[in-house]
């Protein structure tokens, strides 16, 4: 008898220590997930939580809240409270996704945008949104900028966004720049009687569009050349020649034009209002000139649109 004793206490210590490595196993596993988007509807509260899940088990679920005036916060919620879990982001349809099939992000992401109250689903709204503009062209494009935009973070991003869905857009739809925040492009003063600088913005805009040559020409007319002295403050006659000679616009470059077309634009349809920021001429006297941003596709995010593929529970390159 005492002889198998012995025995039957080794193989329940033995049986226990399983048990704890097991444990211990399910916690790294666990620990070491991929964090999700998640939904939590609670037995009789209307209100569902929205977070991140930082961990789970069959007690309990731990979930990482956004709070309104900032900071997180982790809530931990009994399985017995709980009637329903929804994944917001599925790691399964981020992994199908196929960077030779852009259209396919866009149609996520816009799935996702519904969720927009959900922050890891409007971030990776974000994310499908800006590769699919990266990889995608014509319509695609527009569309994926435009939801860019309806996710905008600030009315200066929502600006920035609208300005690039101008560029990119093949049609340059004037309509894409109205926004309910005052337009940072000031239109170029004018007198009343004179009529819209259409040689200028011409050349400005042949300028944007590759074509220097066509625009050199219009810039050697006097009458554009005292009209271009209103652009100064944007850019001056001799950065608008410097331009035109380029074979390759930089950055900064389209920025200026782009601004420069604007404002001329907005001169054929009126002054500015009252309310609208000092003119770019104040604004570089004060020093308040802050570093202009790129309009680049692969600079509208903070997303790097050339890890288009999910693998792994993670965004990595082709």
């Amino acid at each position: 008898m005492h002889r198998n004793c012995k025995p039957e206490r080794q193989w329940s210590g033995w049986l226990w220590s399983a048990q704890r490595t097991t444990a211990a196993l399910v916690v790294v596993f666990l620990a070491a997930a991929p964090v999700h988007a998640i939904v939590v509807l609670k037995k009789g509260v209307e209100q569902p939580l929205l977070g991140h899940l930082v961990r789970q088990d069959e007690r309990t679920v731990v979930i990482r809240e956004e709070l309104p005036a900032g900071g997180q916060r982790e809530t931990h919620i009994s399985r017995a409270e709980i009637e329903e879990l929804i994944v917001t982001v599925d790691p399964d349809r981020l992994a199908a996704l196929d960077p030779a099939q852009p259209r396919a992000y866009c149609e996520y992401a816009e799935e996702l945008a519904e969720k927009r109250r959900d922050p890891e689903a409007r971030d990776a709204a974000r994310r499908l949104y800006a590769i699919s503009a990266a990889r995608g062209d014509g319509p695609l494009r527009k569309g994926s900028l435009l939801g860019l935009v309806a996710l905008a973070r600030s009315p200066a991003d929502e600006r920035r966004l609208r300005a690039a869905v101008f560029l990119y857009d093949e049609q340059h739809d004037p309509n894409v720049l109205a926004t309910g925040a005052p337009s940072p492009l000031a239109p170029v003063p004018t007198s009343a009687a004179a009529p819209p600088p259409s040689e200028l913005l011409s050349a400005v805009r042949m300028i944007r569009q590759g074509r220097g040559a066509e625009a050199k020409l219009l810039l050697e007319l006097p009458n554009v050349r005292r009209r271009a002295s209103l652009l100064a403050p944007i850019i001056t006659l001799d950065e608008l020649l410097a331009a035109a000679a380029s074979r390759a616009l930089t950055d900064e470059q389209l920025v200026r034009l782009l601004q420069a077309e604007l404002s001329l634009s907005g001169d054929a349809t009126g002054a500015a209002k009252a309310g609208e920021p000092p003119l770019w001429s104040q604004t570089i006297k004060s020093g308040q000139l802050a570093p202009l941003p790129s309009l680049a596709l692969e600079s509208l995010t903070e997303f790097d649109t050339g890890e288009c593929v999910f693998r792994g529970g993670k965004w990595t390159r082709p």
